[in-house]
Formats: C-alpha cells, structure tokens, sequence
C-alpha cells in the first residue's frame, strides 16, 4: 500500500476533476474523495499507483522504481486504462460506474460515483460471524449478476473478497477495484505478476502461467461467503493445496441454513 507521502496534495486539479483527500487505497491504487468541476457531482478517484512498482518524484509523477520494475508499471498502467475504458462503457446496478478518467503525472485517474456505505469488510468486522442466510442472499445474488456481467464483457475480476464488496446505504451492493482485473483472452505468457489476496485467491492466482477463468472470480466468492460466515479469511490456497483441514460449509453450519442454501 502507499505511504501517506506518496498522496497528492488536498485540492489538486487534474483537468475536470478536483480532489478533496485521501480515503483509501489498496496495492495497485490510491483513492480520493473529490468532485466533477464542471457538475460539483462528488465522485471517487481512483489513481493507478502499484505500491510496488512507483513511486512519487518531486513533480508529482508516477514512476517506476527501478528500471526491473518499469516493464511492469508500464504494463499496469495500460491495462488499467483498457479496463477503465471496457468499465466506462458497462452499465450494470452492481458494477462501481466509471464516469471518466484522466492521464496525468505520468499516471491514470478514474473518476466513479461516490455512494454512502461500507464495505463488507467493515460490515463483518463490526457484525461479527453468523451472518443470516437472507442477508447473504441479499449480498451475493446482485453481486453473482454483476459478476456475470463483467464475464460476458471478456473480463475477469481476480480480486473478489469483502473489502472489494461495498454496501450502499440507499442500494444493492457494488463490485469495487478492478485493478487486478484481466481479460479473459490474455495469455498466461502476457499477463502481469499475480494479484494474491490470501484466503480468497484460488490456487491458480499464484501461479505465473497457470490458465484463469470465470471459475477463479467463483472461488473467490465462495470464499467471500465463507468470510461471512465465519467472520474470517478461510485458509490461503496455498495452504489448501499442501494439506487442506478446511471442512465443507454445508457439513460445518447445516443447523444454520437451509438446505437449499
């Protein structure tokens, strides 16, 4: 994640957009509160910056670290700004809507709606475990339907898990961070380092070559659901792989579900 000297200032303008300050982030980006110039619309932005790869020079660009990592900061970047272009253009109720995006410092901004809410990271840690069953069918049915959508857009998300899953005060849920996110035609030769997020990365995530599809974004969401439940991370695929002492959710909570479930 970046470091708090790697932000930029409160109020710095780029073209349209105005930022106001930081309110999150993760591995490959910074995101700030802000606002369209031209409507006042609040928005959130989104700025290409993989923590391990760039850093931030005197002028306020991005660049790579070193010259090791400027073959990947450079692939980053365009594919951030592919899958920006691909997410402007996708009109879904449970996708975050991207209304425009900026280059600048060396860098991409994208610009998406900001909405009141949580994550379901923050939801679990403040709810504790036991979600009920109608609560995760409220969660994870629009979710699965906004998940279909990026599919069907030849696009994989890759980084499914609660702190990507944001519940809106007044709506469904949204599928946030498409930063890790690929498309489905990319080669394994192409493709950039792996994103891992431990306990809901499936075991091919880790793996240079190995091949992705739509049923790695699904194991991810099992293992979302599993979060819910158990108000945890289940164990990494790693350690699933070497020796998995992870019992069935339908032999462990049966007395809490319905069958159906």
């Amino acid at each position: 994640m970046a470091k708090t000297t790697d932000y930029l200032p409160n109020n710095t303008r780029l073209d349209q957009i105005q930022i106001a300050k930081v309110i999150g982030g993760g591995g490959f980006s910074i995101v700030y509160l802000g606002k369209m110039i031209k409507s006042g619309e609040t928005v959130a932005i989104k700025e290409y910056f993989p923590a391990k790869l760039a850093k931030r020079g005197n002028d306020m660009k991005v660049i790579a670290k070193d010259e090791e990592s400027e073959t990947y900061f450079k692939q980053g970047r365009k594919l951030f700004f592919q899958e920006a272009s691909i997410l402007a253009s996708l009109e879904h109720e449970n996708i975050v809507k991207i209304l425009g995006f900026v280059q600048a410092n060396g860098t991409i901004y994208s610009a998406m709606h900001y909405h009141q809410g949580l994550s379901l990271q923050a939801y679990i840690k403040k709810q504790g475990k036991h979600r009920s069953e109608k609560f995760i069918r409220s969660i994870f049915i629009p979710i699965l339907e906004g998940l279909k959508a990026v599919h069907e857009q030849g696009l994989l998300h890759l980084d499914i898990k609660p702190g990507n899953i944001y519940l809106r005060q007044s709506a469904s849920p949204i599928i946030l961070d498409f930063g890790a996110a690929h498309k489905l035609a990319l080669s394994a030769d192409s493709r950039m380092f792996p994103v891992v997020s431990h306990g809901f990365s499936p075991p091919e995530q880790s793996k240079r070559k190995a091949k992705l599809g739509p049923w790695s974004d699904m194991y991810a969401i099992g293992a979302t659901i599993r979060s819910c439940i158990e108000a945890k991370p289940p164990p990494s695929a790693k350690e699933r792989v070497k020796k998995n002492n992870m019992l069935p959710a339908a032999a462990v909570f049966c007395d809490r579900y319905s069958k159906r479930f």
